[in-house]
C-alpha cells in the first residue's frame, strides 16, 4: 500500500508540473508585434551587411535622380546634420542636393564609396564612409571632385530599414590619414 500511495502522490505532482509547464506555454503572445514573432534573428554581421546594401541602394538614387525611392529610406521623424545649409534638416528637404549634382548637363556625376566601419547595437546599425565625388567631361576628364564623410543610424522597421538620423561633411584634405 506504501508503494501505492507513493506512486499516486508522485503522479500527481508531475501531472501538476506538466500542466504548469503547459500554461507556462501558452502565455499571451498577443502583446508581441507579428512582425517580431516570425523575424529571424540576424547576426550583428548580417545587419551590418544588410545596412551597407541599403548605402549602396541610396546612392544608386543619387546617381540616377530618383529623389522618390531616395525619400523612402528615410524615416518620418529622421533628424539629420546634412552637409547642404547650415543647421538639422528633416525628411522633407533631405532630398534637395540631389538635382544640383547633376545641374550641368555636360558633366557627368559619379561616385566611389569607402566604407570605413559599422556597427549593429541591438536593432539599430550605424555605418561611416567616405565618398568621393568626382564629375567627368564628355572625354572622361576629371573637372571637378571632392569627398565628403558620411554617417547614417538605421533601423529595421516594419521589415524595411530606414535612416533615423545621419551627418555628412566635406572631407579635411588636410587632416591626418586614419
Amino acid at each position: 500500500m506504501a508503494i501505492y500511495e507513493h506512486f499516486k502522490i508522485t503522479s500527481f505532482f508531475l501531472a501538476a508540473l506538466c500542466s504548469l509547464g503547459a500554461a507556462a506555454g501558452c502565455s499571451d503572445n498577443s502583446k508581441i508585434p507579428e512582425d517580431e514573432k516570425s523575424a529571424p534573428t540576424l547576426s550583428k554581421t548580417e545587419m551590418e551587411d544588410e545596412a551597407w546594401h541599403m548605402e549602396e541602394l541610396y546612392w544608386e538614387y543619387v546617381q540616377n535622380i530618383d529623389t522618390i525611392a531616395y525619400k523612402t529610406l528615410w524615416h518620418e521623424d529622421f533628424i539629420g546634420y546634412p552637409s547642404f545649409g547650415d543647421g538639422v534638416s528633416d525628411k522633407s528637404k533631405i532630398a534637395t542636393w540631389i538635382p544640383d549634382l547633376h545641374k550641368d548637363s555636360d558633366l557627368k556625376f559619379s561616385y566611389i564609396l569607402h566604407k570605413k566601419a559599422s556597427n549593429a547595437i541591438e536593432d539599430v546599425v550605424m555605418v561611416f564612409y567616405d565618398t568621393d565625388y568626382f564629375w567627368t567631361d564628355t572625354r572622361n576628364n576629371i573637372v571637378k571632385k571632392g569627398t565628403y564623410k558620411f554617417t547614417h543610424t538605421w533601423k529595421k522597421v516594419d521589415g524595411q530599414w530606414l535612416i533615423l538620423g545621419g551627418m555628412a561633411a566635406l572631407k579635411d584634405q588636410w587632416a591626418f590619414e586614419d
